[in-house]
């Protein structure tokens, strides 16, 4: 009679594990959520995967990657080959990435028997031309104005 009861017991809580499994779905990711993300270790910010700021008074992009590497972008400097450049600020510094990078204006000039021709050209971080301006120092009488001293009524401007 022992043996019955056992055999009993045990086929009882064979159908409740077998059926009890049944009765519950599986789903792995509501219990096995890992959060991941990256760690700006310049400015303590915690980035998750795929997420993208611009680092304050610095204009460099950081982006968290998927294998959890940050990536930097920063301003670069166009290899600009035509006239005499220099960089000029952004005038909002604290503006997101790249619009907080500077650009740069390169003048050239040209002379010839009736004047000077000025031609500023403006480009952005990536060496794209961004606006460009030409000014003509027209000669009046044989004789250009002194330096410094401009006549509007003999130049001319043309904006491209």
């Amino acid at each position: 009679m022992e043996s019955i009861s056992s055999m009993i017991y045990l086929v009882a809580m064979m159908s409740l594990i077998i059926g009890g499994s049944q009765a519950i779905p599986y789903r792995p990711s509501a219990y096995l959520y890992n959060q991941q993300y990256c760690m700006d270790t310049l400015t303590g910010r915690q980035l998750y995967i795929g997420e993208v700021f611009t680092r304050e008074d610095q204009c460099v992009r950081i982006q968290c990657l998927e294998t959890l590497q940050l990536w930097e972008d920063s301003c670069q400097v166009p290899k600009l080959t035509q006239g005499n450049c220099t960089p000029v600020p952004s005038t909002n510094p604290h503006a997101e990435y790249p619009r907080c990078c500077p650009l740069y204006e390169c003048k050239s000039y040209e002379s010839n028997s009736g004047g000077t021709l000025e031609q500023t050209n403006i480009y952005d971080h990536y060496g794209t031309l961004r606006s460009s301006h030409l000014t003509e120092m027209i000669v009046i009488d044989g004789r250009t104005p002194p330096r410094g001293e401009i006549h509007t009524a003999s130049a001319r401007k043309y904006q491209v």
